[in-house]
């Protein structure tokens, strides 16, 4: 289990996601299956990822917030991504991901929102896992061109290993 943490809330007709501690890859899958909640018959227009209080999100984690923002995208909304954290900032600049969200350091909303309620960490299988950390990174392939590269290598192995 990751040390940690995502909370769920809702507030001024936006669903917010605030990440707290280090986000690595165990924890995507049970943030992807809140995000099909999420979609299944909604027409969600809005996601507001806060990560003010995040230390770490790795890859797997980069790339599924880029999957539910092309969901939005595609429902003709626009996601935010808050965070005052300058190394995160950075990372997800670098990254391209400023072409998919709207990244800024506050949000109305989120002096709206309370703490909402913690993401559970169920168990997994591990082809689950593997699935969720291969799809995030299709999605990371296709955006930063100048990773590209590396990410492609990891869809290789993973698709590799689910074959």
């Amino acid at each position: 289990m990751s040390d940690g943490r995502v909370f769920h809330a809702w507030a001024g007709g936006q669903h917010v996601l605030r990440y707290v501690g280090r986000a690595d890859y165990v924890m995507a899958p049970a943030i992807e299956r809140l995000g099909e909640r999420l979609f299944e018959g909604n027409h969600l227009t809005s996601l507001v990822f806060d990560l003010r209080q995040a230390t770490l999100l790795d890859s797997t984690n980069l790339g599924l917030l880029a999957r539910l923002a092309d969901r939005v995208h595609q429902a003709g909304g626009r996601s935010t991504i808050v965070s005052t954290n300058d190394d995160i900032t950075d990372v997800l600049r670098s990254m391209g991901l400023a072409t998919m969200f709207q990244i800024t350091g506050d949000d109305p909303v989120l002096h709206e929102v309370g703490e909402g309620e913690e993401i559970p960490q169920e168990p997994i299988g591990q082809r689950e896992l593997m699935l969720t950390m291969l799809e995030a990174h299709r999605v990371l392939a296709r955006i930063d061109q100048n990773d590209s590269a590396g990410f492609r290598a990891v869809v290789e192995g993973l698709e590799s290993e689910l074959h």
